[in-house]
């Protein structure tokens, strides 16, 4: 009984000081990258076990997006599936039934992504309102210029972001091809590719591997307003993130 005892005491504080030089090896030398970001970038995560820590622990998670407003990605093609390790052509495996790949996930903050996101909102509600202007008794084309106002508010104010641009198998070759470690980042990943038909483009089902991380203790009062990113509540935030040599995030402040 106590060799068990001894044993399973053994394996939990192997665990630990596994875990623990995972996280100094990390967070040791110049971090990979870091990037500022925001409470439009990081949702605080408060539901299902989490929800039984109360105020102990905030924990927050990346929130990211794909660029445009479908399913299709418009950077993922035939010859990038390929380079990601995919089987693409006549006589191949349906990307349906191939199994999902790891790979690393480059995400942008404020960038060209971003901006392009902006603009197409904006040029949107400039063709709604030359519209409205054109039949100004239309209710339908009121509410369709109301909108479209409403969608570019919250792409200028309260959208993350953070966007998905790019994909690849090795690091050093996406790190030379997005270079900026302020605004740029590369997270592990898993990537399902899928195709709606023979003349559409790709969509992909994506899951990001680290993307939550703790606020430490020092800065727990000023993150205590956080709210989840459906409740609307004007709170504001500027968070230093740094990622390490692994490449899993953690936050250096909070204002």
């Amino acid at each position: 009984m106590k060799r068990s005892l001894w044993l399973a005491l053994g394996i939990v504080l192997l665990s630990n000081a596994v875990a623990l030089g995972g996280v100094w090896y990390n967070r040791s030398g110049e971090p990979e990258a870091r990037l500022s970001l925001s409470e439009r970038e990081l949702q605080r995560v408060s539901s299902g076990w989490l929800a039984d820590e109360g105020d102990t622990v905030t924990r927050l998670q990346l929130l990211w997006r794909r660029p445009g407003d479908d399913w299709q990605l418009p950077w993922l093609d035939a010859a990038k599936l390929r380079a990601l390790g995919f089987a693409v052509g006549d006589g191949q495996v349906e990307l349906g039934r191939q199994p999902a790949r790891e790979v690393w996930l480059v995400l942008e903050l404020d960038g060209p992504s971003y901006r392009r996101q902006v603009e197409q909102v904006r040029q949107a509600l400039s063709l709604a309102e030359a519209e409205l202007q054109a039949s100004p008794d239309s209710e339908l084309l009121q509410q369709e210029r109301d909108e479209r106002r409403r969608r570019l508010e919250h792409e200028e104010q309260r959208a993350s972001r953070l966007m998905l641009v790019d994909a690849g198998v090795d690091p050093e070759a996406l790190r030379q091809r997005w270079p900026d470690r302020r605004h740029q980042v590369l997270l592990a990943g898993r990537i399902e590719p899928y195709r709606h038909s023979a003349q559409g483009g790709y969509g992909a089902s994506i899951r990001l591997d680290n993307g939550r991380l703790s606020v430490p203790h020092a800065y727990r009062e000023q993150a205590r307003g956080w709210t989840p990113a459906y409740q609307q509540s004007g709170f504001k935030a500027q968070v230093d993130v740094a990622f390490g040599r692994r490449h899993e995030p953690w936050v250096l402040g909070v204002r």
